[in-house]
């Protein structure tokens, strides 16, 4: 009888093991794949997250910068109300180079016509004498003016045979903003 409980405790030994590795460890090797697959997919969708949100405070830098940016350009734009700030500016500015400012005239008619857009370009003649080198000077510095001022045509006038001094008309535009 020793061999056969031997062999009975054998087999119950082997059913146990085999039900042990089949019913529990099996399901539990299942669960733990399965955690890793979910473990991996967590990771991926953090990584993702951190780089969604570095992407984002870069976006925001990139945003702002471009604020600061078109504000900037936006206060390039003459405002109704400073108006006068442009005929100080080019009247300074004609001093510096010796110049004569003889004739300013805007055309306010196109302002007033235009009020239903945001920008609206004011025609602007400006009447100067003075060296023609110091009118070149004069014209150069208009991009380094805190407005937008674009010359349009020029006409160059000798006002005598033997003086040095000559006359420049510069039609323009002047952009303004239309709040």
């Amino acid at each position: 009888m020793s061999k056969r409980r031997f062999f009975i405790k054998l087999m119950l030994v082997i059913f146990l093991c085999f039900m042990w590795y089949y019913f529990i460890y099996i399901p539990q090797i299942d669960t733990l794949a399965k955690l890793e697959t979910q473990l991996m997919d967590f990771n991926s969708k953090v990584h993702m997250a951190q780089t969604a949100k570095v992407n984002l405070v870069n976006m925001r830098n990139r945003y702002q910068t471009e604020q600061d940016r078109l504000q900037k350009e936006k206060s390039k734009f003459v405002r109704k109300q400073d108006l006068g700030k442009v005929t100080k500016a080019l009247q300074e500015l004609a001093k510096k180079y010796d110049l004569k400012l003889v004739d300013f005239s805007p055309g306010f008619r196109d302002y007033f016509e235009k009020q239903d857009e945001k920008i609206i370009p004011l025609p602007l003649s400006v009447t100067l004498v003075g060296r023609y080198l110091s009118i070149g000077r004069f014209l150069e510095e208009w991009e380094n003016l805190p407005f937008y001022l674009i010359p349009v045509s020029i006409i160059l006038e000798k006002l005598d045979k033997n003086g040095y001094d000559i006359q420049a008309v510069i039609e323009s535009k002047l952009y303004t903003w239309n709040d």
